[in-house]
C-alpha cells in the first residue's frame, strides 16, 4: 500500500480567503463578545463567599464523645452569647436534639447524644460563627474528641469608619434581559434601621440611612461588630441582614457600600444585602 504526501500550498498563494474566511471572522469576533459579556453576566451571578451555601459532609464527620464542650472565642477571649444548637440532618425536617448559649466562660456542654450523625451551629447575634458535621459511635473510640473550638470571624472586612450606602441595584429597563443586567440602576434603600453591636463588650448603636441610602455611625471605638439592617425602602423589599465588620484605624476601606443582592444562583433563598468591595 502507498502513501501519497499532501504539500501545502505555497505561502505566497492563500487558499480559501473571500466569503467564506469573512464569516469566520465575524462568528469568532461573535464568539469573543457573546464571551464577555457572559463572564459580565457571571460576574453579576456570583455568589459571594459569606453566603449560605450548600454545604456536604464527608465521612461523617469528626467522632464526638457522647458527652461534649464546644469553646467560642475571638481574638483569643471567650465570646459570651453564642447560640449553639446541633441537629440530626441539615434539612428542613431536621430534629433539634440540643441547644443552649455560650457563658461567660465562651463554652456549652452537650451531654448523652446518642449514637448517630449530627450537625452543630453557632451563630451570634445572626451570625454564622461555625457549622460542622460530627457524628456519635455505638463504642466511643480513643480517636473521639471531647471538645470543639471555634475562632469566631477573623476574617470580618475591616473599616476606619462605619459609614456608607445603602443600594438596590436592579436590572437596566429598555433592552434585552441580557443588556437589562449589564445596565444596572442603583436605587438607594431609604428609612432603613441599622444596629450596631460590639461582640465583646455589648455597647450598641444604631442609626438610620437617608433619602440617598447613605448612613453613619460617629465615633465608634475599634472592635469588632455586628451590623443588623432591615426595613427601609427602595421599590423592591429585602431580608434583614447581619453582617460582621471590624473598625480598625489601619483599615484600608473607609466606606461601606451594601448592595441588594437577588435569591438565586446557588444561595439558600431570600434577599439580602451584601458589602460591595469599596475603598
Amino acid at each position: 500500500m502507498r502513501f501519497r504526501v499532501k504539500e501545502n500550498p505555497p505561502l505566497d498563494k492563500p487558499q480559501g480567503l473571500g466569503i467564506r474566511t469573512g464569516l469566520e471572522l465575524m462568528a469568532s469576533d461573535m464568539r469573543s463578545l457573546f464571551a464577555v459579556s457572559l463572564a459580565s453576566l457571571l460576574a453579576l451571578l456570583a455568589v459571594p463567599a459569606s453566603a449560605c451555601s450548600v454545604v456536604g459532609c464527608l465521612d461523617k464527620g469528626t467522632e464526638m464523645r457522647p458527652d461534649f464542650t464546644v469553646k467560642v472565642t475571638h481574638d483569643g477571649k471567650a465570646l459570651a452569647g453564642v447560640s449553639v444548637r446541633i441537629t440530626n440532618s441539615l434539612n428542613e425536617a431536621s430534629i433539634k436534639v440540643f441547644s443552649d448559649v455560650t457563658g461567660i466562660n465562651g463554652s456549652v456542654r452537650a451531654m448523652k447524644l446518642q449514637p448517630g450523625e449530627y450537625w452543630l451551629h453557632a451563630e451570634l447575634f445572626g451570625i454564622n460563627v461555625a457549622s460542622q458535621c460530627f457524628h456519635v459511635g455505638d463504642r466511643t473510640s480513643r480517636k473521639a474528641k471531647g471538645k470543639l473550638k471555634f475562632e469566631w470571624r477573623d476574617d470580618a472586612p475591616a473599616t476606619r469608619e462605619v459609614a456608607g450606602r445603602l443600594i438596590d441595584s436592579q436590572p437596566g429597563k429598555g433592552g434585552n434581559p441580557l443588556w437589562n443586567l449589564l445596565h444596572r440602576i442603583d436605587v438607594p434603600i431609604a428609612g432603613a434601621t441599622l444596629r450596631l453591636q460590639n461582640v465583646i463588650g455589648g455597647d450598641a448603636f444604631t442609626t438610620a440611612s437617608d433619602q440617598d441610602g447613605a448612613f453613619r455611625f460617629d465615633a465608634v471605638p475599634s472592635g469588632t461588630y455586628a451590623l443588623h439592617i432591615e426595613g427601609g425602602k427602595s421599590d423592591r423589599d429585602y431580608d434583614g441582614t447581619d453582617l460582621a465588620i471590624k473598625v480598625s484605624p489601619s483599615a484600608n476601606r473607609n466606606t461601606l457600600r451594601l448592595s441588594r443582592r437577588d435569591a438565586g444562583a446557588g444561595s439558600c433563598g431570600g434577599t439580602y444585602l451584601e458589602l460591595r468591595d469599596t475603598r
